[in-house]
């Protein structure tokens, strides 16, 4: 693949990371949606629980102390639950209650719904080959949140 088709692949990628969420579902009840910091905590620690603080912060980038903010939100929201670590008492471990799984897998099925919509407006040869390209796209999304 040339340099040039790789960048514009990760153009595009990063585009519609940035587009999905704020359109793809939009119309849905506005007090369900999660601003960007916490959205982003939850698909962190969806993906790899028993985080503590300070490594979802290495992991996003962010400060500790934003991170806290956060996840003090995501407590009273009821979509994270702190334990203790089993072999260090000292440190907490955050991890997506059963709610929070819940509302995830309404939210999944919404944007099927909604990106259904946008598919359907697309020639049909397009729609087919974006959704063909699922798969791949997954196995490119485990293989960078292996080095995230």
């Amino acid at each position: 693949m040339s340099d040039a088709a790789t960048k514009d692949l990760a153009v595009v990628i990063l585009d519609l990371a940035w587009l999905a969420p704020r359109t793809i579902g939009a119309e849905r009840d506005p007090a369900t949606l999660l601003p960007g910091s916490e959205l982003e905590v939850m698909r962190l620690l969806v993906r790899r629980p028993a985080l503590s603080v300070n490594q979802v912060a290495q992991a996003l980038r962010l400060q500790s102390t934003n991170v806290s903010t956060t996840v003090r939100s995501l407590i009273e929201r009821g979509l994270i639950e702190r334990r203790r670590d089993e072999h260090d008492g000292r440190v907490a471990r955050l991890y997506p209650t059963a709610q929070a799984l819940t509302n995830r897998e309404d939210h999944e099925a919404a944007w099927g719904e909604a990106l259904d919509r946008v598919l359907a407006g697309l020639a049909p040869a397009d729609a087919k080959r974006l959704v063909a390209a699922a798969p791949a796209l997954r196995v490119l999304a485990a293989s960078l949140g292996q080095t995230a």
